[in-house]
């Protein structure tokens, strides 16, 4: 996943739990134009770690000069919060009270890699006993003599890239509670699919939890007509926030698809993509029509069991 940095405020969380690398450019601006642009490969992102108070937990960092110069890095730490409902997170500076980060060591702060070598860091977490509940991290990788400009906001993030780190001190009087407070549709009557399905979740426990689940579709008595999964990727929802899964429903004949020229997908003059009905014969068993009925039956780990959401809603096509 290519990411640019320049002064970049927000880093996706939509990968939030997929172990792929994820990529990183620098575009220099006019002061640092002398310089190609700084590009790392980190892996794993993001990184989940559970542990008890007052007991130390590692994880391996590791990160690769993608660039075509050799490079000297420094590993410089934030925190993160959600940011809205879109799964992405808020990258924020350390501010007073912030002594979680404090617990944090690396194998080695500051280091070389030429072109295409990769590194492995260690970093260290020193949990002491009064920790609680979840801490979030942002492991941050840009060059050593990188200074941050005095302009720029606390949410800023300059020519760098960030492994997520989100740890939980496990303790028994943790609550974790997921609720569905929204399940519906972006219409409530179709020409042709596909469906649109929202499924908004509020963490109203005190550490993060990643629901899982599916959306069953019914029609009268033929029960199963669909399934489809909701966070197949596992993405976290923090704590007091909330987060918004989008599922489409497109198995059907004749179908709107986005619209394909050279390749790339079209867009009209508002940026939205366009669509166009698409009619192939192989599925016309896929033909819908009449009341559908979706279920939605969410699960979510408490720490003693599975515990399950639902939600339910109807439409027609």
């Amino acid at each position: 996943m290519l990411k640019q940095f320049s002064f970049l405020s927000f880093i996706f969380l939509g990968v939030l739990l997929l172990a792929s690398p994820v990529f990183a450019a620098e575009t220099p601006d006019a002061s640092s134009s002398v310089k190609p642009g700084l590009r790392l490969i980190t892996s794993p992102l993001p990184i989940n770690l559970v542990t008890e108070p007052g007991k130390t937990v590692t994880t391996e960092l590791k990160v690769k000069n993608g660039g075509t110069q050799k490079e000297t890095l420094k590993i410089d730490l934030m925190k993160f919060k959600a940011y809205e409902e879109s799964g992405k997170p808020q990258l924020l500076e350390r501010e007073a009270g912030d002594d979680f980060l404090d617990w944090v060591t690396f194998s080695q702060p500051t280091f070389t890699l030429a072109p295409d070598e990769w590194k492995t860091i260690t970093a260290t977490f020193t949990v002491p006993s009064t920790a609680s509940f979840g801490y979030y991290y942002a492991l941050v990788f840009s060059r050593a003599e990188e200074v941050k400009p005095a302009n720029i906001s606390e949410t800023s993030l300059v020519g760098g890239t960030a492994i997520l780190v989100l740890l939980e001190a496990r303790v028994p009087d943790a609550k974790r509670e997921i609720v569905v407070t929204e399940f519906s549709l972006d219409k409530q009557f179709y020409e042709f699919l596909p469906t649109t399905f929202n499924v908004k979740l509020k963490n109203t426990g005190s550490v993060h939890i990643a629901p899982r689940g599916n959306i069953f579709i019914n029609q009268g008595d033929t029960k199963d007509v669909a399934l489809l999964e909701v966070n197949s990727e596992k993405g976290n929802i923090l704590p007091n926030s909330s987060r918004t899964f989008d599922t489409k429903w497109n198995d059907g004949f004749p179908v709107y698809q986005e619209k394909v020229q050279d390749g790339k997908t079209v867009f009209d003059e508002k940026g939205n993509p366009e669509y166009e009905l698409k009619w192939n014969f192989k599925d016309a068993s896929k033909l819908r029509f009449g009341k559908y009925t979706a279920k939605l039956l969410l699960i979510y780990d408490d720490g003693h069991r599975d515990v399950p959401v639902e939600g339910e809603v109807s439409f027609w096509v």
